[in-house]
C-alpha cells in the first residue's frame, strides 16, 4: 500500500499544502513548481507525469477533462474535487479531506485515473 501524493492547482490555497507537509503528507502546491499559471490540462499533465493526484476546484476539470481524457482513452494520476466556492476557500475543510485520503487510500489502486469528489 502507498499513500497517495497530492499535487494543487491555482485554485486551492497554498497553506493547504504547507498544512499537509507539517503532517508528513507529500504535498505540492502549483506555484512552488512555476505552474501557477498553467491551464487545466498542464496541470493534469503535470500531476500525472509525477504521480500525483491533482487537487481542486475547477469545474472545468470536472464536466470537462476528466471525461475528456477517460473518452481518449488517457490515463491521469486521479483527481480530487472540491465542489463549491465556500468549500474550496476553506482551508481547514481541504487539509481534513486531503488527510482523510492520505490516510485510507491506497495509490494506485484507490485513485488513479479516477475522480473522487467531497459529498457534502
Amino acid at each position: 500500500m502507498s499513500a497517495p501524493k497530492f499535487y494543487l492547482d491555482s485554485h486551492i490555497h497554498l497553506e493547504v499544502a504547507v498544512q499537509l507537509r507539517n503532517k508528513g503528507v507529500d504535498a505540492i502546491h502549483c506555484a512552488e513548481v512555476g505552474m501557477k499559471d498553467a491551464s487545466d490540462e498542464a496541470h493534469l499533465i503535470y500531476a500525472t507525469q509525477n504521480r500525483r493526484v491533482m487537487v481542486t476546484c475547477d469545474q472545468g476539470v470536472k464536466y470537462q477533462l476528466h471525461d475528456i481524457w477517460q473518452g481518449d482513452g488517457r490515463e491521469h494520476g486521479g483527481i480530487v474535487y472540491f465542489d463549491g466556492f465556500d468549500e474550496c476557500k476553506s482551508i481547514s475543510v481541504v487539509v481534513r479531506e486531503l488527510l482523510f485520503l492520505f490516510e485510507a487510500a491506497d495509490y494506485p489502486d484507490d485513485l488513479y485515473n479516477d475522480f473522487w469528489r467531497r459529498l457534502t
